[in-house]
């Protein structure tokens, strides 16, 4: 009997033990799950915070270029988080935004030069912190806990996702024969100045998309007959005057166009497509592409309001119409003579620069961006017009055709906001104003 009674005992002991274990299983369970809620919390609140202070780097990035630095830091705030507008990314209830960095910067990593941004800067970075409420841990005294985000992004100068329609502008006057000591191949040998200008369109052309771009080419002089460029025709001659008429057209646009605006100038790899005349006119085929004639001195008035012509013809057909670009390459220095410009043109002889600042002005006033390339090849910069009593310069010329002083470039022109560059590294800032501003590594400088 006292047996019996000792093993109740004992199992009734051993009941309460267990009882023990699971009560502190219990407790113990229950402060992982709530350390686990507030970790859980914080980190969806961190995720939270660093998409919007992405959304706000990307939204400054977007100004750098062609907007002051005022406006820039000002769209960054308004995609910061915490914000009450309709552009605000909002966080997690009671999560509230305790500070919030702006800062401008100069990364020598970033293509386009902070110089030439209108912001003066061509990065961004913003860095936030919040407060997190805790739920269990309040119970230990712990009521809060900060998280904090940080990013960085570099400028473009594209603002929507439309599509680009792109005529390039060559100068093949002369001049362009002569050989650039600061274009050389990869032997070293140095080039002419229409070869470097030829590679440099190249390359806007393999920094652009599959997306639908369209890109012509048109050069001036004019020439004696409508030609599309091919390896296996013969390159038309320089007509007899600016203001004549190619045979078999209407009106003066074939005298200049030797590639109308279309795709198909890159493989679906996105290299440059050989068998695309556009690509064989700027040497990318089995020949060297298009040549210099010259024969007639440089007037580039009628060449951009034929190229605004051509564009205007084409997002006229899209839905929803395209944006228009016009990227001019050239000396900048207008040197026809009156018989070279011909009947139609030469009461524009003393005026010759003004009249293309003029003619780009009806083309930025349709909407058309106007990007310039003064080539100067190491001539002066400071020099007038060569036509008759111009008191214009060539620089000068050039930044006023350009939409705005970010659109301008040179290899020369101590005006050009950017500074001098070669024209291979010129084309790539251009391609990448056609561009979205995009995030980059923290440690970018």
């Amino acid at each position: 009997m006292n047996n019996i009674l000792a093993r109740r005992r004992a199992r009734a002991a051993q009941r309460g033990s267990v009882s023990v274990v699971v009560a502190l299983s219990l407790i113990a369970l229950l402060a992982f799950t709530a350390i686990a809620v507030d970790v859980g919390y914080l980190m969806f609140s961190q995720r939270r915070l660093q998409a919007a202070t992405d959304a706000a780097a990307l939204a400054g990035a977007t100004d750098l270029w062609t907007q002051s630095w005022a406006t820039a830091s000002s769209d960054a705030q308004s995609y910061a988080a915490g914000q009450t507008t309709s552009t605000s990314n909002t966080l997690p209830g009671s999560v509230t935004v305790t500070s919030t960095s702006i800062q401008g910067l100069k990364l020598a990593s970033v293509t386009l030069p902070y110089a030439q941004a209108v912001s003066g800067y061509n990065g961004i970075q913003v860095t936030q912190q919040a407060s997190v409420p805790t739920f269990f841990a309040r119970a230990i005294g712990i009521k809060s806990a900060t998280v904090s985000a940080t990013s960085k992004a570099g400028a473009g100068g594209g603002t929507q996702a439309a599509q680009y329609n792109v005529m390039i502008i060559l100068d093949t006057t002369a001049s362009m024969n002569s050989t650039d000591s600061n274009c050389k191949n990869a032997k070293g040998v140095a080039q002419t100045r229409e070869t470097c200008a030829k590679a440099g369109a190249l390359q806007l052309l393999t920094g652009l998309t599959n997306a639908g771009d369209n890109v012509g080419l048109m050069v001036f002089p004019p020439m004696t007959s409508t030609y599309n460029f091919s390896c296996s025709k013969t390159q038309p001659g320089t007509a007899g005057s600016y203001s004549a008429i190619p045979s078999g057209a209407s009106s003066t646009l074939g005298a200049y166009q030797i590639s109308s605006p279309a795709s198909g100038y890159l493989t679906s790899s996105g290299a440059a497509n050989t068998s695309s005349g556009l690509v064989q006119a700027l040497g990318g085929g089995s020949c060297s592409g298009l040549a210099a004639n010259g024969g007639l001195g440089t007037f580039y008035g009628d060449a951009i309001t034929q190229a605004q012509s051509a564009l205007s013809t084409l997002s006229a057909s899209q839905s929803p119409p395209g944006q228009n670009v016009i990227v001019l390459l050239s000396d900048g220095d207008a040197s026809s003579s009156t018989k070279q410009l011909g009947s139609t043109f030469s009461s524009t002889y003393n005026q010759e620069c003004q009249t293309a600042i003029n003619d780009s002005a009806a083309a930025k006033n349709a909407g058309t961006l106007v990007y310039t390339v003064a080539y100067i090849g190491g001539e002066s910069a400071s020099a007038t017009c060569s036509d008759g009593s111009d008191s214009l310069s060539p620089c000068a010329t050039m930044a006023s055709i350009a939409t705005g002083s970010a659109y301008f470039f040179s290899d020369t022109c101590s005006n050009a906001a950017g500074g001098t560059a070669s024209l291979n590294s010129i084309f790539k800032q251009i391609t990448y104003t056609l561009t979205k501003p995009r995030l980059i590594p923290g440690s970018a400088a």
